[in-house]
């Protein structure tokens, strides 16, 4: 009988504090667009921006460790491309989430500057040269020679997605879902 009072509190604490949260998103928003003349599209919030975050983090990093482990050695264009694409969107949705945060005065997608640029940079390099054993690529010759670059540029970004997961996890701000 206690316990309905104390989680009835926690429960409205819990709505206050993310009426507050919104609110200095707005008030936020609103200041940057005017400062940065630009719009933010509706569905743009913290919180949007923080499970984007972990989405790809969590849920897209499984993809893309289960492909370059069973299918980026075979070589298959299709499925590269499926990949580029994938990472190419990824990148759209946490680069508008980037900008977001950093004009909004929320920080950055990846904890700061110096890591967002290193995994964008990573998506780009590792996108590039997808693109290029797609489109330029013979067969033949993908699978001899113009994988090991594909993979080692995959290994990096993977590496350093897999450090920043890493370290947010044991900040407790990424739990697994």
């Amino acid at each position: 009988m206690k316990k309905l009072p104390i989680t009835a509190i926690s429960f409205l604490l819990a709505l206050c504090g993310s009426n507050l949260a919104s609110a200095c998103d707005e008030a936020c928003e609103k200041k940057a667009e005017a400062e940065h003349g630009v719009k933010f599209a509706s569905y743009l919030n913290a919180d949007f921006c923080s499970s984007t975050r972990a989405d790809f983090l969590i849920q897209d990093y499984k993809s893309l460790d289960k492909y370059r482990a069973e299918q980026l050695p075979n070589g298959h264009k299709g499925g590269m491309n499926n990949i580029r694409k994938m990472l190419e969107q990824r990148k759209d949705w946490l680069q508008e989430c980037d900008d977001y945060l950093r004009l909004t005065n929320q920080g950055r997608i990846f904890r700061d500057k110096a890591t967002t640029d290193k995994i964008f940079a990573a998506i780009d390099k590792t996108n590039e040269e997808l693109n290029n054993l797609v489109y330029n690529g013979n067969p033949d010759v993908i699978v001899t020679n113009g994988l090991d670059i594909a993979q080692q540029d995959f290994n990096q970004m993977m590496q350093l997605l897999d450090q920043h997961k890493t370290q947010l996890q044991l900040r407790g701000q990424l739990v697994n879902r």
